[in-house]
């Protein structure tokens, strides 16, 4: 016959379950500061490290906002993000504005990609603002070009004047391209845009300025 003085305790013991749960909401909790701060990156792991404990826990819900795999989506874009940055320096640096149009506005997509998987907020619209720079640019650096050929033109046919006259007007335009360029550039990857920026609401539409030659000239005379 049993012993009536022996007591079991039926009870599971839960202890495990309730440290997972926990700790799947303090990763949880670390992963939305990443997000908030813009490190999709470390919001992937520690997300990751949250779904693990959640798991262990047998319920996830504590668990919220983007996924581990969305997080590791959104950090691969951001690096590409950084990487058309940089790509936009260098080509700015360069010269070729027309370039670093292109870099910047895919800046711009991989930002706007990033927060949209990551679910941050990220995207500053400062790689857009870059993009109108380098087109302007762009555009200056063609009209100084143009200008620079029509000052040649002139001064082959013996007219000083004119030539010195778009000269000085090439040299102009490329000042201002050279302006803008060095402002529409990241100086290092995510870094906030140059104060006072002069961009305008819209690109420049793309037409080759048109070349004037002394030819040109003599004929409407």
């Amino acid at each position: 016959m049993p012993d009536t003085n022996d007591v079991f305790d039926a009870t599971p013991d839960t202890t495990a379950t309730d440290e997972a749960y926990t700790n799947a909401q303090d990763l949880q909790a670390q992963a939305d500061q990443a997000v908030a701060g813009g490190n999709y990156a470390e919001a992937a792991d520690l997300r990751g490290q949250a779904e693990d404990a959640a798991q262990q826990a047998g319920t996830t819900d504590m668990l919220g906002g983007s996924d581990a795999a969305d997080l590791q989506t959104a950090a691969a874009d951001q690096q590409a993000a950084a990487t058309a940055q940089q790509q936009e320096a260098t080509d700015a640096a360069a010269g070729n504005y027309a370039a670093a149009t292109d870099d910047a506005n895919n800046a711009q997509y991989y930002t706007s990609n990033s927060d949209f998987s990551g679910g941050g907020a990220t995207d500053t619209g400062a790689a857009s603002t870059e993009a109108l720079d380098e087109s302007w640019a762009n555009w200056d650096q063609e009209t100084a070009d143009a200008n620079a050929q029509s000052a040649e033109s002139y001064a082959e046919a013996g007219l000083p004047d004119d030539a010195a006259m778009y000269a000085a007007d090439a040299a102009g335009e490329q000042q201002t391209a050279d302006s803008l360029g060095a402002e529409g550039t990241y100086d290092t990857a995510g870094a906030e845009p140059v104060p006072e920026d002069t961009a305008v609401a819209e690109a420049p539409v793309e037409e080759a300025p048109v070349e004037v030659s002394a030819d040109d000239t003599s004929a409407a005379e």
